[in-house]
């Protein structure tokens, strides 16, 4: 009896710590989440004063940088891609067709500036350095977003690992009391 209370204990000890470190990871992933949704709002924000700021100081011209104006050719240059087989659960990519269009799976690239056609350009080869510091800051905002987004992935899963360690900790919590209630002399 000794032996198997020796046992139990260890095989207890052993699921707590599996606890212990999935609420560490949990938590890890919290902090993940918390710190790339600050910089999605520092990028949205940044990016919206120095949209403003261009659009001052592009005059007339500046009423055409607004969600309105934009040209009608103008299309997304980076997506979010989700591969449920691939090891990387989220992955900001770049279109690479050069119309802005999405042909297919094949055409998208992971994000690189080498391959980029900038969007700029359709403003003007002089645009003022607000509209380029704006997209720089959206481009940070959209990555925070795909961190923000895995963080939140994660955090699921290990909470769902939690769950999971939880329960067996309890079953075998259930079962050490029914083993130690039949061993035990009747009264």
């Amino acid at each position: 009896p000794r032996s198997m209370a020796a046992e139990g204990a260890t095989e207890h000890d052993v699921l707590c710590s599996q606890i212990d470190d999935e609420l560490r990871s949990y938590l890890r992933c919290v902090d993940q989440f918390q710190t790339a949704h600050a910089e999605v709002v520092a990028g949205c924000r940044s990016g919206v004063l120095d949209l403003a700021r261009a659009r001052k100081s592009m005059g007339n011209m500046g009423t055409g940088v607004s969600q309105l104006q934009y040209p009608a050719r103008m299309k997304a240059t980076r997506v979010i891609d989700v591969d449920p087989e691939s090891s990387k659960l989220l992955e900001l990519k770049f279109k690479s067709n050069q119309e802005g269009g999405y042909a297919g799976k094949q055409d998208i690239q992971p994000v690189s500036p080498s391959n980029e056609s900038d969007p700029i350009r359709w403003f003007g080869v002089l645009v003022p350095s607000h509209l380029r510091t704006s997209q720089q800051s959206f481009i940070r905002g959209l990555q925070s977003v795909v961190e923000a987004s895995k963080a939140v992935v994660e955090m699921k899963m290990h909470y769902q690992r939690y769950v999971e360690l939880l329960a067996q900790k309890e079953g075998a919590a259930l079962k050490g009391a029914a083993a130690l209630s039949d061993a035990a002399p009747p009264s």
